[in-house]
Order: structure tokens, then sequence, then C-alpha cells
């Protein structure tokens, strides 16, 4: 194991910026250091030169609106083949909320006309999912049975999304949550995100990697051990965090009764 940095990309941080989800790369950071790391966050924008996904350890795409999607997509797929061979090798990829639409084959957007399909995004066919556009934006919370790297664990935050979208699970793509309460990725098939190898697509928000650090840290243990990270044996708790959890789940719950 080496004392190298955990390198950190934050992609597009100008544009990918809604919902406070700034907070997981704070997260990151934290969560990081007390396992004995050494995080260095790299802002990823539009134009930038030097990127070379391979160069990082961790990817996180926050959410945004489905009206700057195409411009990202245009930038991003200058390294499609290196992104995929990223996402292949077993390193971290996070994308949150609507954002993970883009990872999609397509986005169809609203037209101009009631029930008219607008404009067709194409996405970048990293995981097999169509979106669809809404003409309305669900918010709620989201509570899930989230299964990660061999690990099963609770997570509880809220959902903002603009677009439904689907997939076939099969051996390469799998659910990354079961939705206990929420809408997840349609409001049909009970499922929340994908996981890929070992990447992370939620709708989730919260910020997720904030309300749930028990995932913030698998997700950091598995990049250290790809990387070839040194990270420290010293569990970690989170005492305060499991009473919040507890608090959210009450709260859930007395909504489904009344």
């Amino acid at each position: 194991m080496s004392e190298r940095k955990l390198e950190i990309a934050w992609m597009y941080p100008d544009t990918l910026y809604l919902h406070g989800e700034r907070g997981n790369i704070m997260a990151l950071v934290r969560y990081a250091m007390e396992l004995g790391m050494t995080p260095h966050v790299k802002r990823i924008d539009l134009g930038t030169r030097d990127f070379d996904p391979l160069d990082y350890d961790i990817l996180f795409f926050g959410p945004g609106e489905i009206s700057s999607f195409s411009s990202i997509i245009s930038d991003i797929s200058r390294y499609r083949h290196t992104l995929a061979e990223y996402i292949a090798s077993g390193k971290v990829l996070i994308a949150t909320g609507t954002t993970v639409t883009m990872f999609g084959e397509k986005i169809v957007r609203l037209g101009d006309t009631e029930g008219a399909e607008g404009e067709v995004i194409d996405g970048l066919c990293i995981i097999p999912a169509m979106a669809y556009e809404r003409d309305y934006v669900y918010g709620n919370d989201l509570y899930t049975r989230a299964e990660y790297n061999g690990y099963s664990m609770e997570l509880v935050g809220n959902q903002i999304q603009m677009a439904d979208y689907g997939y076939s699970e099969n051996e390469q793509y799998r659910r990354f949550g079961t939705v206990i309460y929420g809408r997840g990725n349609n409001g049909s098939d009970g499922i929340d995100g994908a996981v890929l190898v070992n990447s992370v697509f939620t709708g989730m928000l919260g910020p997720v990697l904030v309300n749930n650090p028990w995932l913030t840290v698998r997700l950091l243990q598995t990049a250290a051990s790809v990387g070839g990270i040194r990270t420290s044996s010293e569990p970690l708790r989170f005492n305060l965090e499991q009473k919040s959890l507890k608090l959210k789940k009450q709260f859930i719950e007395s909504k489904n009764t009344v």
C-alpha cells in the first residue's frame, strides 16, 4: 500500500451544482482524513484540458439541470473510452440526482405542446437506461435498502427528480437501492439507481454522503483498495448519524399512517 494522496475529481461544479450536493465533496474529504488518507480535490470544468479520468480515484458528479447536460456530454465525450475503462477497472464514480440520466442512452425532453416529445439528448451510454423528462418536479423523502460491494445498508435522504428512467437488471447492471419509501427511478419498479462494478448512480440527495456516512466510508475504502492506498484499520463510529437515521425513519413511517 502506498502513501500517495487520494485523488478526487469534482466534475463540473459550476454546472452540476443543485441541492447543496457539494456537501458530498466535504464528506469525502472529511472521512478520507478519518480513514488516514490525504485527499486532494481538483475541480474539472467545461474545457479543462489536462483531465484524464484514470489519474483519479473518485469522480463525483452532482445534480444539475437537464438543460445543461448537452454541454457536459459534449465535453466529457472526449474521454468516453477512458471513462469506460475507468469504471471497468473498479474505480469509483458517484453520480447523484437527475444527473444519473446523463449516463444512460438517451434523454427525451418535453416538447412545446402538451404530450409531445421534444429534443432527444444522446447520453454517455454507460448504463442501459432511457430517461423521459416530466412536466413536474417530484420531491419527497427517499428511504432505501442499498447493496454495495458486498455490504447491505439502510440509506435515507430525499429526492428532487425531473425525469423518470428504467433499465433491466442483469449480472453487469445491478440495482443500487431497493425503495422502502419514495419514488426511486420511476415510481413503479421499486429501484433507486444502479451499480456498475464499483460506480454508483443514485437519485438520492440530502446530501447522500453526509446523511449516510457508512456509504461514504465504503466508497472511500473501495477507492483506496483499488488504488493501493493505505487506510487506517480503526473502526469509525456514527452514533449521531445513526440516531438521526432512526428519527428520519420514524418520521417517514408516520407519514405512511396519516
